[in-house]
């Protein structure tokens, strides 16, 4: 129980002990139950409240057998979310979106978007680096719905 207490009451001196205080002279075993039924108060309530602010992403329509028949394929993430991202650049004036986990063909992809999506050839570009599609300007939800209008 020493070991729980001030330095000072172990010494002799008198001093007016706080609430902490008093809490750290505890056993341990008593915080501790402390402890866990808080978090699983907490626990229990932020669960069943949490709500997704987007639907979640639904499944490749096409079997794999139709997939490796298509000139390039986009492959999903390991958990199972399309591989397109949303970048702002240049202090939030500026906005790129990117295509990420492409194999096979890529130039036939770009001229894909470029046809479906209307987007201008100057303004996608395929990283020489990365080998990402990037598309410069708000592109991301129709380039994500575009994809799975594919069936990836």
């Amino acid at each position: 129980m020493n070991q729980f207490l001030p330095r000072a009451v172990l010494r002799g001196r008198t001093i007016a002990l706080r609430p902490a205080c008093l809490q750290r002279a505890q056993p341990i075993s008593s915080r501790l139950s402390t402890i866990t039924q808080t978090a699983a108060f907490s626990q229990a309530t932020t669960s069943s409240s949490r709500t997704h602010s987007q639907p979640p992403v639904p499944p490749p329509s096409k079997s794999p057998a139709e997939l490796a028949t298509l000139p390039y394929v986009v492959r999903r993430t390991p958990s199972a979310q399309l591989p397109i991202y949303r970048r702002t650049m240049s202090g939030g004036t500026r906005q790129v979106a990117l295509i990420k986990k492409v194999d096979g063909d890529r130039r036939k992809l770009l001229d894909d978007i470029v046809g479906a999506l209307q987007i201008p050839k100057e303004e996608i570009r395929i990283n020489p680096t990365t080998q990402h599609i990037e598309m410069k300007g708000v592109h991301y939800d129709s380039a994500r719905t575009w994809l799975l209008e594919q069936g990836f």
